[in-house]
């Protein structure tokens, strides 16, 4: 059911339905991103890093260490954000929500 003077999401508590739409509703309020980082060769983490709309790969690498931007050498991108799956990018790479990013190190 849906209302065009409304936005809103219906639930139902004793079967769970629309729970998960609340839920990613309630997230993009926030106006945050939701990023997943993995390493070379290894599945993406199960939990996300998140960032304020506007990020870069160069806050997310410094979010994970400070001074870690720096040792960066490649930067990989799959998701919302890239043309291509896997798509090399540079630090100033601006991320879009669910994206998984891959950092290589000198």
């Amino acid at each position: 059911m849906q209302s065009k003077k409304y936005d809103f999401v219906l639930i139902s508590l004793k079967t769970k339905e629309g729970i998960e739409k609340l839920k990613e509703k309630i997230f993009k309020s926030f106006d945050k991103l939701r990023v997943f980082t993995k390493e070379p060769g290894k599945k993406q983490t199960d939990r996300p890093t998140i960032l304020e709309k506007g990020s870069t790969a160069k806050t997310l690498a410094e979010k994970i260490l400070h001074g870690f931007s720096q040792r960066v050498n490649e930067t990989k991108v799959w998701g919302p954000s890239s043309k291509f799956p896997g798509q090399k990018v540079g630090l100033n790479h601006e991320l879009k929500d669910m994206d998984i990013v891959e950092f290589k190190t000198k």
